[in-house]
């Protein structure tokens, strides 16, 4: 992510959180810095007592901080959401997820069938069909896709505004499911069991599989 894309999202969180109260001490720091901490943060799992204050990046603590502030607002959700309608374009959606290890336990971590009952944790995600991600969810390795499918196609829906197709594979077999997508005008796609093999995503899958690849980037989701 080079300096552009953070500056934009810097600038777009600004407008969104709005202007902030002067008080005594130092001054706020800027949005971009808060941003670029917060990657490499990510990116390198680098603790939060390591994150040391520089000219491009602010502390371990402020960045904390500023995530409680952000989150307390509401703040990330508005900008998804802004930062998608600039962007959107295809209104294809695509949904997949993808499970890692939880090595240190924690929160939404359960036996992961497919790895030896380890436990581990399942990041949902659904894309549109040109790879921009509209929405997440986290669950524990265990929890069947189909059962996270409504909220993913809600939230989705509710960034994206339309929707006119839906890809998915099996894991997310359940005529609710299709039904849900009719409802709201979208032609499901949703592989189903017992057919013969494959994804039922086909050349679709790619923009989905790119953004799981995202994720899994970040080191410090994997620490948990």
């Amino acid at each position: 992510m080079n300096f552009r894309i953070l500056d934009l999202i810097a600038t777009v969180i600004t407008s969104c959180e709005g202007p902030r109260k002067a008080g005594p001490g130092h001054p706020p720091a800027a949005t971009v810095r808060v941003l670029a901490t917060l990657r490499r943060f990510l990116r390198e799992g680098t603790p939060w007592r390591s994150l040391k204050a520089t000219e491009g990046m602010v502390s371990g603590s402020a960045l904390r901080r500023a995530l409680e502030r952000w989150a307390r607002m509401g703040v990330l959700a508005q900008v998804q959401a802004l930062l998608v309608a600039m962007l959107r374009g295809d209104p294809t959606l695509i949904v997949d997820s993808c499970s890692v290890r939880a090595r240190r336990g924690g929160d939404l971590t359960g036996p992961n069938p497919t790895d030896k009952g380890k436990r581990g944790t399942k990041y949902h995600v659904a894309v549109t069909g040109d790879g921009i991600p509209v929405a997440c969810a986290v669950t524990a390795a265990n929890v069947n896709d189909t059962l996270v499918f409504e909220r993913l196609f809600l939230s989705a829906v509710a960034v994206m505004a339309r929707v006119a197709t839906v890809f998915a594979d099996k894991g997310y077999h359940a005529e609710g499911n299709r039904d849900l997508c009719r409802s709201f005008g979208a032609e499901p796609h949703i592989h189903k069991r017992r057919q013969p093999s494959g994804s039922g995503l086909g050349g679709r899958r790619w923009p989905v599989e790119r953004s799981n690849a995202w994720v899994l980037e970040n080191r410090r989701l994997a620490l948990r």
